[in-house]
């Protein structure tokens, strides 16, 4: 084996014919398929044979894409420069910020899963989907749409369908119903 150039052998290596990649050398490898990856080495787990590669994004300036590369699949590797300085020490995690913004994470998932009905017909979910875009405070109970909590357009969704204390929220959801029919009737008789 040539110095800083590792040939990796297909057939069941033993540990001793793979050496350590030190995190921030410079490396460039060859898989089995042909692809060329180059970059630098952000982690080596030997005992897998993965080596994690970070190199320049392709689509974006500022950013970097990192390769996950299993050596027992790559042709060659090349130590283009090998990193002799300590890696740096990992930044300094703020839990509560991580805990804070997953648990937003999850209550927006969870909101956006009720925002699907179930059992209902596909054109009741895009009227559905119409009036939340205008009013957020609308939700489905069973089959039945309700918009602050006051007015409920029951199936199959026609603006003789939206009930509620007459008003001025309710003239604007039968604006919105009946802008949503007239749309899907044009939709219907464009595409015919």
């Amino acid at each position: 084996v040539i110095p800083g150039e590792m040939l990796i052998k297909m057939a069941a290596p033993a540990p001793s014919d793979y050496f350590t990649f030190s995190v921030g050398s410079s490396v460039s490898c060859t898989t089995c398929l042909g692809q060329n990856i180059q970059g630098e080495v952000v982690a080596f787990d030997p005992p897998s044979k993965m080596l994690a590669i970070k190199s320049p994004s392709s689509k974006t300036p500022d950013r970097h894409d990192v390769h996950i590369v299993n050596l027992a699949l790559v042709s060659n590797v090349d130590v283009v420069h090998e990193c002799t300085e300590p890696p740096p020490s990992l930044p300094v995690l703020n839990f509560q910020k991580l805990d804070a913004r997953a648990r937003h994470e999850c209550s927006e998932k969870w909101k956006a899963v009720n925002l699907i009905g179930i059992g209902v017909s596909p054109d009741g979910q895009k009227l559905f989907n119409t009036i939340h875009k205008t009013i957020s405070e609308t939700r489905w109970r069973d089959k039945d749409i309700v918009v602050l909590d006051d007015i409920v357009i029951s199936p199959p969704y026609g603006l003789e369908n939206c009930k509620g204390k007459e008003g001025q929220a309710l003239a604007q959801v039968r604006k919105i119903v009946e802008k949503y029919i007239k749309e899907q009737q044009l939709s219907q008789t464009n595409s015919s």
